[in-house]
């Protein structure tokens, strides 16, 4: 949803709703309140993995209740749930007018294409994006994230309607740039800026990229060719 300028937000979520919640006192969180913490932080799987020294799929079949967590991965999850935690209340978070509550984001210059890919040539601009979501909601720093406007087709899907449509404007983790867990994600690809599903291919260990439209062929890449600059985590669309 779009507000008349110059003050813009994004309130289109994609996925789980904002519950309050204070984990100040984590010393004393059981199992169950660890997962349900990093569950509602959103912690990147890859750092709960490296938090409790195991790879990626032990971090997931925990989070999904397939696996225990064991005495000595506490302290470690404990110590993270108090990192997200702790984001809220950083003191070093940039002041923004009271009276919006916004922090500025920077914004691509031009687009990310879903389907030919942009330039990124431009000014340097911004958006002002609500301070509670990127405290409250995604536990980032305004760094943390880019906003993008998309054009092209490539990743709707024609028979469903899911996906990313053009116009829209995303708004990118750069925090989570790691594939092993596919989906889409913004790309600095053949020269240009694009929004692709990205997987990892086990056997070749290359990368495919991929469009939810399947007029849209798929392709293979190696990784040092491919730039991920973040996965998409909130957007907005025009009604």
């Amino acid at each position: 949803m779009r507000l008349p300028h110059p003050i813009r937000t994004f309130a289109v979520r994609q996925s789980h709703s904002l519950v309050p919640c204070d984990f100040r006192n984590v010393a004393v969180m059981n199992a169950d309140a660890i997962i349900e913490a990093l569950k509602r932080h959103r912690v990147p799987h890859d750092k709960i993995a490296e938090s409790i020294g195991r790879d990626r799929t032990a971090a997931t079949k925990m989070l999904a209740g397939k696996r225990s967590i064991k005495a000595t991965e506490l302290e470690g999850l404990l110590a993270l749930v108090r990192e997200y935690e702790d984001i809220s209340n950083t003191p070093d978070q940039p002041l923004a007018d009271p009276t919006l509550d916004y922090f500025p984001v920077e914004v691509l210059p031009t687009y990310a294409g879903m389907g030919g890919g942009g330039t990124g040539d431009g000014d340097r601009q911004v958006a002002l994006v609500a301070r509670s979501l990127v405290v409250h909601e995604l536990r980032a720093k305004p760094d943390d994230l880019l906003m993008i406007d998309v054009r092209g087709d490539s990743m709707i899907d024609p028979t469903t309607g899911r996906g990313f449509m053009h116009g829209d404007q995303l708004l990118i983790d750069r925090r989570d740039v790691n594939p092993r867990q596919p989906g889409a994600f913004a790309l600095w690809y053949d020269d240009g800026y694009v929004v692709k599903n990205v997987e990892i291919l086990r056997k070749s260990g290359k990368l495919r990229i991929f469009s939810n439209n399947p007029a849209y062929s798929d392709d293979e890449a190696d990784p040092e060719d491919v730039r991920i600059m973040g996965r998409p985590v909130w957007f907005a669309r025009r009604l």
